[in-house]
């Protein structure tokens, strides 16, 4: 990476140098999306380039079987909470008469047993429900993050066979944040340089960053030079694309 520039500011004693650097921006976290369960893709919410929303809906695929599953557990728990009702009053008739020395402990060991059985039945049937939601919650495919739709490789009707390969069926970015990698030269390397404030420009704009990444291990820069990588994050608001030419200004004591 080439330096454009150096400029020396005395301040009393302390010297501090600033240097300029060309970059590309790059997002900060790009995130390629499939899905975790089989189906036949029902609809695609989005475009390429529309922003999206952490949460948003962006692909579903049909699911009246996942429904189907979910529609059949919930009767199930319906149909098997009422006898937790009941075998929990038999029990306690149970005991009240077992305490009245008018029932033997093994007819107040059955009202247990009948009770226990009752509620693992339901809590089976439970379990069952909260795996049918699940599974229909995985019909849809959300966004993670507030971002951009970056591409989309998939298309109305298509099958999706998680068997066979976890086909990538979205990717989207998170375009407020973005970073820009640097290569600098030896002389200006330090690891007092994490967290340095860092100016963006792009044209007339400027965005303020950071530094957050300092390497230990050296590479070979401009002219085959050894530089350390550094990489520069900024927020961006959404404003700038990947790959665009910037300017990056780091001070440096």
């Amino acid at each position: 990476m080439r330096i454009l520039l150096t400029i020396l500011f005395c301040i009393g004693s302390t010297q501090a140098f600033a240097i300029e650097f060309n970059g590309r921006t790059e997002f900060a976290q790009r995130l390629a999306l499939n899905s975790s369960i089989s189906g036949r893709i029902d609809l695609i919410k989005v475009t390429v380039g529309q922003q999206v929303s952490s949460g948003e809906t962006l692909l579903t695929t049909v699911s009246t079987g996942l429904q189907a599953n979910v529609d059949i557990a919930q009767a199930q728990v319906d149909s098997l909470t009422p006898a937790i009702a009941k075998m929990q009053t038999e029990m306690e008739k149970a005991q009240e008469l077992f305490d009245r020395d008018s029932l033997a402990l093994v007819d107040l060991q059955t009202a247990e047993q009948n009770f226990t059985v009752a509620e693992a039945k339901l809590a089976g049937a439970q379990a069952k429900l909260t795996q049918a939601k699940f599974l229909l919650s995985q019909a849809k495919i959300r966004s993670p993050i507030n971002g951009i739709v970056l591409s989309i490789t998939s298309f109305r009707g298509q099958y999706i066979n998680t068997r066979v390969n976890d086909q990538t069926l979205l990717t989207i970015a998170d375009n407020n944040s973005m970073v820009v990698k640097l290569l600098l030269p030896m002389e200006h390397w330090h690891q007092s340089l994490m967290n340095k404030p860092a100016k963006v420009s792009y044209k007339q704009q400027n965005y303020q960053g950071k530094v957050v990444e300092v390497s230990n291990q050296a590479t070979m820069g401009t002219n085959n030079h050894p530089a350390m990588s550094v990489l520069v994050k900024f927020k961006a608001n959404g404003e700038l694309p990947a790959g665009l030419p910037v300017k990056i200004s780091i001070d440096i004591d």
